[in-house]
């Protein structure tokens, strides 16, 4: 899930935003840095190496097919789940 603007909002307001470690960004400028409001740690793609996570979030689902293949390099063995965005036109789902 990279630090912009949709992996931010996810964050701060989905309840389970605080059960997630760190935050992966391919911007130098944005590794090491927070996110704001939750406070995970922002790093490169390289260091999911030593998370291992068993899950990745994409906030932006037009970069999927880029994040698998990142994964897929990386020898990560992850459920990749993109966060669609919500269409203006469609119903609102309540679970």
């Amino acid at each position: 899930m990279g630090l912009g603007a949709k992996g931010t909002m996810f964050l701060n307001l989905v309840p389970a935003g605080a059960k997630i470690d760190v935050v992966v960004d391919l911007n130098p400028r944005k590794q090491g840095m927070h996110v704001p409001g939750t406070g995970q740690r922002v790093v490169c793609p390289e260091e999911l190496r030593e998370f291992r996570p068993d899950v990745i979030l994409i906030s932006n689902p037009l970069y999927e097919s880029e994040i698998r293949e990142m994964v897929r390099k990386l020898g990560l063995v992850a459920e990749v789940i993109p966060i669609l965005p919500v269409s203006p036109s469609a119903p609102a789902r309540v679970a």
